[in-house]
């Protein structure tokens, strides 16, 4: 009985952890997994669980090297039965944070040549 009590106890306390899943992207900014899916940037010596949004719910995709992060998002209106256009971000991580505009897709790719950033979504949608 003791064991079974035992199992129960341990079986319990398991479903109220909470694990870390989000990505590292450097830089101090993070990738949350978990719906809503965002981009994040925390500006405390050591990531805390939380931070300031980056890129806004619901990200779609997104991919980064040393420098930069790329996105790709869509608006989550739970109220709105009309589909949004998709937005696109590009973020130097040598800002620390600083507030970024999204882009519609022409100006996304146009931004990627003129940085020649070498990033895509291929396989990452």
């Amino acid at each position: 009985m003791k064991k079974i009590i035992w199992l129960i106890l341990i079986s319990s306390s398991c479903v109220f952890s909470r694990m870390d899943d989000s990505i590292d992207l450097g830089e101090k900014y993070r990738y949350i997994q978990d719906y809503p899916q965002v981009i994040i940037y925390y500006k405390t010596p050591e990531y805390q669980g939380g931070g300031v949004n980056i890129v806004p719910p619901v990200v779609l995709a997104y991919d980064f090297n040393d420098n930069y992060i790329i996105a790709k998002s869509q608006v989550d209106d739970p109220y709105s039965k009309k589909v949004k256009p998709n937005q696109y971000w590009v973020i130097d991580k040598s800002k620390n944070g600083d507030t970024v505009e999204p882009m519609d897709s022409l100006t996304f790719f146009n931004r990627l040549k003129e940085l020649n950033l070498d990033l895509d979504f291929t396989g990452k949608e």
